[in-house]
């Protein structure tokens, strides 16, 4: 079933396909893995409502399947459609970019350029990570914040952001707030030029 930007979706369909696919995945507090997806579709809703939520909602859902599991590209574009599949690939992160320049940075770069789309639902996969943290060791929890400075002082320093995309990074900045009350990691302001010293790719 092909679908383009103007057809339905049918979000049961995404739903159990994405449900299969992460079967027996869990995530670090023990909980399926499908709940993290799920819960980013409802980021992605809350902050982007738009005439292809649809589109917006089954990218959100899928968006861990292309790295995580054994599906494939082209069985995402036969079954749901090039528009979906190519926001899944968007969001995709390379097997060995990260291992080369670093995970931080090859995220920063890689949000830099991405559609407005798949902005929309890494930001909202990144929220969504801050805010389930439980079953992580502390120094996980660290590289954690202090990478999603990096990543969010980047974009906003590196490209004109959508106000739905600037209250997606709004609110990512409150959960850093909260997690530095937490775990008292960084003093003063979250915000500082020392975090984008970083050499370019």
């Amino acid at each position: 079933m092909h679908i383009d930007i103007n057809d339905e979706v049918n979000i049961d369909e995404v739903i159990e396909f994405a449900t299969e696919r992460h079967r027996g995945q869990l995530r670090s507090d023990g909980q399926e893995y499908i709940t993290h997806p799920l819960r980013v579709s409802d980021i992605v809703s809350k902050y982007k409502p738009s005439q292809n939520a649809n589109i917006l909602r089954a990218g959100a859902i899928l968006h861990d399947v292309l790295e995580d599991t054994y599906t494939s590209y082209r069985e995402l574009q036969d079954r749901f459609g090039e528009v979906i599949a190519s926001l899944v690939m968007e969001v995709t992160s390379s097997t060995f970019m990260p291992k080369l320049v670093g995970k931080q940075i090859y995220l920063a770069h890689k949000m830099q350029y991405m559609s407005s789309y798949a902005l929309i639902i890494k930001l909202a996969d990144r929220l969504d990570n801050i805010s389930d943290l439980k079953g992580l060791k502390p120094e996980k929890i660290k590289k954690t914040f202090y990478d999603t400075i990096y990543m969010i002082n980047y974009i906003e320093n590196k490209r004109i952001l959508t106000d739905a995309q600037s209250n997606l990074v709004e609110a990512i900045r409150a959960k850093l707030s909260d997690i530095n009350k937490q775990y008292h990691f960084a003093s003063g302001s979250l915000v500082s030029d020392s975090d984008l010293d970083q050499d370019e790719l």
